[in-house]
């Protein structure tokens, strides 16, 4: 097993099923496992703790016709029954996770869209599709819940200069937008994408 900082990796992570499996037989996995900033999944709470296994994320099929009219019905079944009038439901951020392009890396930079809810240390990384409407206060979504802000976040160049950089921008963000909690919401990760 390689050497991995305590920088690059996030510890005691735990799934209790349908999101990893274990990447040599394909079966799924539960269980305390560990990830590096390469975005690799092993066993165990941390790389010391026993034998790390490699898993992998469980591949989810697109829905058929079928599955989605089915979760359809049900859902509008379910509204009907508790009164829920759907148009005058608005629209939550959901978690995102961003993929760098190559252009990104060229660059050496990458925007990251986030929004926090207003009364609550509640981040979400999400689209920049769903932050433009939160900016944009779109009726469709709850925009008076949540604080939207980027970062420009540095994915490129010298590794210690990377965590230094994105460890301000992190820092000058808390202080800017008047929130906490977005360090440890990214565990601490500054060197996240980085390549």
């Amino acid at each position: 097993m390689a050497y991995y900082p305590k920088s690059q990796i996030k510890t005691n992570l735990f799934t209790e099923g349908n999101q990893l499996e274990i990447t040599s037989t394909g079966e799924e996995y539960a269980g305390y496992y560990w990830q590096t900033s390469k975005d690799e999944y092993f066993t165990g709470r941390n790389p010391s703790d026993g034998v790390s296994i490699p898993l992998q994320i469980i591949a989810t099929p697109p829905p058929t016709k079928v599955s989605l009219l089915t979760y359809t019905n049900n859902n509008i079944t379910y509204n009907k029954l508790k009164g829920i009038n759907l148009s005058e439901t608005l629209n939550l951020p959901y978690y995102q996770k961003p993929v760098p392009t190559e252009e990104d890396y060229q660059i050496g930079n990458l925007v990251r869209y986030f929004c926090k809810k207003i009364n609550e240390n509640l981040y979400i990384e999400t689209t920049k599709n769903i932050y433009d409407k939160l900016i944009k206060k779109d009726k469709g979504y709850a925009y008076t819940l949540y604080q939207p802000f980027t970062l420009v976040w540095k994915i490129g160049g010298d590794r210690k200069e990377v965590e230094q950089i994105n460890q301000r921008v992190v820092q000058t963000t808390e202080f800017q937008q008047k929130i906490v909690g977005l360090k440890e919401y990214l565990n601490f990760n500054y060197i996240e994408f980085y390549r």
